[in-house]
This record gives C-alpha cells, structure tokens and sequence, in this order.
C-alpha cells in the first residue's frame, strides 16, 4: 500500500528556488533538450533508411540526404547533450529521493548507457567521415549507432518510470541487489517508450524539410525531394502516434489517465491542442508538399508542431505529478533558500550554452554548402 511505502528523505539542503520557478525552468530546459534529441534519435533512423534506399535504388537523391544527415547528426549529440544536463540536474533537485533510489535499482544499465553512448557518438563519426571509404560497411555503423541511441532512450524510459512507482521498489530489492533491473512489468514502459521513438521519426522529418528548403536555394530538385521525403516521414510517423498515443492514454492509471480526459481542465485542454496542432501540422506540410513555394507552408506546419511539444511536454509533468502525489511527497513544501549569485550564474550559463549551441548549427549550415555528397 502506498501508506506504508518507504521513501528516502529528501535532501536536507534547502530547494535553490522556488518550487513553480524549478517547475518551470524544468520543462523549458526539457523543451532545449527534446528537440535536438529527437533530430539525434529519429534522424540516426532516417539516415540509414536513406543510405539503405539510396544504395539499393541506386538514386544518388537519397545518398546524398543520409550523407548530410551523417554530417549533422555529430553536431546535434553534442547539442542534446549540453542541452540535457540542466534538466537532469532539475529532475535530481526536485525529485532527488525518487530518481536516485530508481537509478540505483537499475545500476548496472543506467551506468552502461555511458558506454553505449561513446560507441554510438563514435560510429556517427566513423559515418561522416569514412563515408566514401566505408562504402557499403556504413550501412552497419550507422544502422548500430542508431539502435544504440533508440537503446539508451529505452533505458532511460524505464528510469524515469520506475521513480514514478515506489511501490515496486522494495521488492525489486529484495529479489536482487545487484542492480540489474529493468521495469519492463510496468504497462506503460513500453507505449511511452514508443511514443517518444515515433515522435521522434516525426520531428527528425522536419529537420529534413529544413534541409530541403535550405538546400532549394541552391539545387531546386533535390531540396524539393528532400522537402517531400522529409514530410513523409513527419505525416506518417505523426498519424502512426495518434494510435501510439491512445495506447500510451490508456496504460495509464484510470484515475491518471481521467485526467486528460475531463477530470482536469488543464490537462484535458491540452491533450485537446496537442491533437488539434498535430493535426493541423499534417495539413500544413502535406501542402508543402504539392505547393510550388513550399516554405510558407512548412514552417507554420513547423511552428504548430512547436505547440504541440510544448503541450505533450506540460502533459507529461502532469502525468509525473500525479504519480508522485500518491505518495503523499508534496515537494512544493520543501524549505526555499534562494542564492542569487548561483542562480544568476546558472542563467548566464544556461544563454551561453544555448548560444553556443546555436553558433554549431550556423557553422554546420555553412559547412553544408561546402561539402558536396560523394
């Protein structure tokens, strides 16, 4: 019963902020982070797709998308990784009890996912710059690199799940200290996992339509398929998570899963402007496809897919909301002391590291304009 659960005390060091500003700082951080994970995540898979059409359609359109794919998707680890660390350490401040005691518990793969992230960075390497040597070989490196990045978001998955569910920590314990555990029992583990993979097929399409129309400026043919490949992959991965997602709704807890459907405003509300800008998104691009100036069209298909992130994000805090408040851990009670010379230091790093951030992608956009695809 949850009454009789045995939670860690929280850290006896006063919260660095308000709660609701922690709150806040939280999703937007995670919102920085998101999206150049789903370019990593999605893009690995689209590359070697198009590696893989390219070479066995022999159509040098393809080749050359999975070749500057290949180029950027270096770029966008070291993105998703700076862009990650603050909203892990917002996970560790207002969740610490929880997220420590479920990394423990699943040791051995949360720590391996070190690892696998070195091999897979090091194969997106290997990738961009072996592409002519590696000739048919790199179809096995990138195809590696990008189920070991899919592998590291399914461990993650099971982390950030499994902190949600103090109830099955101690016997996970007691049948075995070593570490090892997963949380594949959970119902959820799975279609949230999913849910985030095919989401991330969607928003890695759009960055193949911001390639296309860059790229039209300078060779209309190919950025017009690279424009229409790219909003394939985003209409369908898109239509694929409406069932994705009510799988997701439904493995939910009832009294979670209510939520978003009337008990709560907020909640249902936005599950309602998720759906409704998805939609709309679809829409948008499928006539950018077909338009003969296809950018007006695709960026606001873009700007309503930026809605609805930011929906399924709030979604998502509101899920782990409810979850946690079965455990009677009302961390918006926790004593504040605010330090305003650490803070201030945070924000400034926080606008240097997206600047920085930023300044890589103008360098790859230029850099793109030089290389020409083998």
């Amino acid at each position: 019963m949850l009454d009789k659960l045995v939670i860690p005390d929280p850290d006896p060091i006063p919260l660095p902020a308000p709660f609701w500003l922690l709150k806040v700082l939280l999703l937007l951080t995670f919102f920085l982070h998101v999206v150049p994970m789903n370019f990593l995540l999605g893009g690995g898979f689209i590359t070697a797709v198009s590696d893989f059409l390219g070479r066995k359609r022999n159509d040098q359109n393809y080749l050359s998308l999975a070749n500057s794919m290949g180029q950027m998707l270096p770029v966008i680890v070291a993105a998703t990784i700076t862009l990650g660390i603050a909203p892990l350490l917002f996970i560790q401040v207002l969740y610490g009890q929880f997220f420590y005691t479920s990394s423990v518990l699943m040791a051995v793969p949360w720590i391996s996912v070190i690892l696998i992230l070195i091999i897979a960075y090091y194969g997106l390497y290997y990738y961009a710059f072996r592409w002519q040597q590696l000739q048919g070989k790199r179809l096995a490196v990138i195809w590696i690199s990008a189920l070991l990045f899919m592998l590291i978001s399914f461990i993650y998955t099971n982390n950030l799940v499994l902190m949600l569910t103090p109830q099955k920590w101690m016997e996970m314990y007691q049948t075995s200290k070593l570490g090892m555990h997963l949380n594949l029992s959970d119902p959820t583990v799975i279609p949230r996992w999913l849910h985030f993979l095919v989401a991330s097929f969607a928003v890695a399409g759009l960055l193949v339509v911001i390639h296309g129309l860059i790229r039209m400026k300078s060779d209309a043919s190919y950025g017009r398929f690279a424009v229409k490949y790219g909003a394939g992959w985003f209409i369908i991965a898109t239509v694929a998570q409406f069932a994705v997602g009510v799988w997701f709704l439904v493995s939910l807890p009832n009294d979670v899963m209510m939520l978003f459907l009337g008990a709560n405003g907020l909640a249902t509300t936005l599950l309602v402007v998720g759906i409704f800008f998805a939609l709309l998104g679809i829409v948008l691009l499928l006539l950018a496809t077909v338009a003969q100036k296809p950018k007006v069209p695709a960026i606001f298909g873009m700007a309503s897919i930026i809605v609805t992130i930011i929906s399924m994000i709030i979604m998502r805090d509101i899920v782990r909301s409810a979850y946690l408040a079965k455990t009677g851990v009302n961390v918006a009670s926790y004593p504040v002391s605010l330090p305003v010379s650490i803070f201030v230091l945070f924000v400034l790093f926080l606008v240097i590291a997206v600047g920085l951030v930023l300044v890589m992608l103008i360098r790859l956009r230029r850099g793109a304009r030089v290389s020409q695809p083998a």
